[in-house]
């Protein structure tokens, strides 16, 4: 176990906060960062083009770290349900093909992939709740050969119980299903082992176990989707937006990352 790490934090002495699975404290040295970014803002004659770009890549290389993932493979996104609606628009859905979904999970990703197979034509499967609280098993149950997509958590929003996310992913592999999950309740406080589990997309929201602020979050997506179609085409994406001078120079590739230009 490791030592108190109440220091880090603005938590009065007669407060023992553990509910971080509906939000978390801000670290000391988020609200840090907070305040340095307005008193920034407020200074704008100091913002160079460099900057747009430092903290937006330090962040991706932190949350592929966490991952495990490179820092192409990662995005930051405003919300688990952004998050989904970038998921929804790059994995492949045909009429008749269904989207496995877990009954009384979080809204944002039920309502991205019901309105998602509805236009495809497919079918939305709200997997009910087992009567012996085995959510894997009633998953494993429900994969066959007209799975298409598989939206799940680590751990279901209600309840917390914990999804056997290897064995999953490896029966959709078999079926050539795709896994979307949202790891909102458990990125930050649990292991995750993305080479073992093999999704396709990852999204999680920072507010809770990430220890970050609220309408910010990081996306994972799986290198063999990385040209999928994106719901926006902002210019910072964009190959070359580092030099403000050429942005009218419109480009078709994507952004690597890479090294912020120096002041």
């Amino acid at each position: 176990m490791i030592p108190s790490q109440r220091s880090l934090f603005a938590i009065p002495r007669d407060v023992c906060y553990l509910n971080c699975a509906y939000m978390s404290p801000l670290l000391n040295g988020v609200v840090e960062a907070g305040k340095t970014g307005i008193e920034a803002k407020a200074q704008p004659w100091r913002i160079s083009a460099a900057d747009f770009f430092t903290s937006n890549e330090s962040g991706r290389k932190a949350f592929s770290k966490l991952l495990g993932a490179t820092p192409d493979d990662i995005a930051i996104i405003p919300a688990v349900s952004y998050g989904m609606a970038v998921a929804a628009s790059i994995l492949p859905l045909v009429s008749g093909q269904r989207v496995l979904l877990l009954d009384e999970e979080f809204p944002s990703v039920i309502y991205a992939w019901q309105t998602r197979a509805r236009a495809a034509g497919a079918e939305p499967v709200l997997i009910p709740r087992p009567a012996n609280d085995d959510w894997t098993g009633a998953v494993l149950e429900r994969i066959d050969d007209r799975t298409a997509i598989a939206a799940l958590p680590a751990l279901h929003w209600t309840d917390g119980a914990r999804l056997d996310l290897v064995r999953i992913g490896t029966a959709l592999r078999a079926r050539g299903a795709a896994l979307a999950l949202d790891l909102t309740q458990s990125l930050g406080v649990m292991p995750f082992d993305l080479a073992a589990v093999e999704p396709d997309v990852v999204v999680a929201a920072c507010y809770k176990w990430l220890l970050g602020p609220y309408s910010t979050g990081f996306m994972y997506v799986a290198p063999r989707w990385h040209d999928g179609r994106p719901l926006e085409h902002n210019w910072i994406a964009r190959e070359g937006s580092e030099n403000f001078g050429g942005l009218v120079r419109y480009r078709d590739e994507y952004r690597k990352s890479h090294p912020p230009a120096a002041k």
